[in-house]
């Protein structure tokens, strides 16, 4: 009897250790990252491994500009550090190119409900507001507090300047 109860122990050790270790799924690989890429992000795989995998090979630091709109499309995927307690985030960009980082864009971004450990969303940076090659910051925030933060790269063609001026008629009229 004694040797079966061990037997028995054992088992129930080995079972508890393997739920308590068990695969790691995307919100503890990726706590605290924002994944970013140009596609949109799968909502679920076979097996939280094959998630990390997916989120893994999907996951881009640079992007090129849309020459036709100007425009550069982000995808990404945040993984709170902690279980979100509203509806609500901050998202915030940061150009971080030179020395200081300086804030490019702000929006808000809403849940399905509370609890939730994983955003995905997508968001549009327009050329003519937020320039072009530059690295930048993503933030989620709640209440002031950072939940999760990645780094990417917006490249593309700066303005071309020939060097001429060329006035306008009214300019003419004008200096006379």
């Amino acid at each position: 009897m004694p040797r079966l109860l061990l037997t028995v122990a054992l088992v129930l050790g080995l079972v508890a250790s393997t739920a308590i270790a068990g695969p790691k799924g995307p919100e503890k690989v990726f706590a605290g990252k924002v994944i970013v890429s140009n596609k949109r992000f799968p909502t679920y795989a076979k097996s939280a491994s094959a998630y990390v995998s997916a989120i893994k090979k999907q996951s881009k630091r640079d992007f090129q500009e849309n020459k036709e709109d100007g425009t550069w499309k982000v995808y990404f995927a945040a993984f709170l550090n902690r279980p979100l307690d509203d509806l609500e985030v901050l998202i915030k960009l940061y150009d971080v190119s030179g020395h200081d980082k300086s804030l490019l864009a702000t929006f808000e971004q809403y849940t399905d409900q509370r609890g939730q450990r994983t955003i995905i969303s997508d968001f549009t940076l327009d050329k003519k507001q937020v320039g072009v090659n530059k690295s930048v910051i993503i933030e989620v925030e709640y209440k002031g507090t950072r939940l999760a933060a990645g780094q990417f790269r917006i490249l593309g063609e700066g303005e071309h300047y020939s060097g001429k001026v060329n006035f306008s008629e009214d300019e003419e009229e004008d200096k006379e």
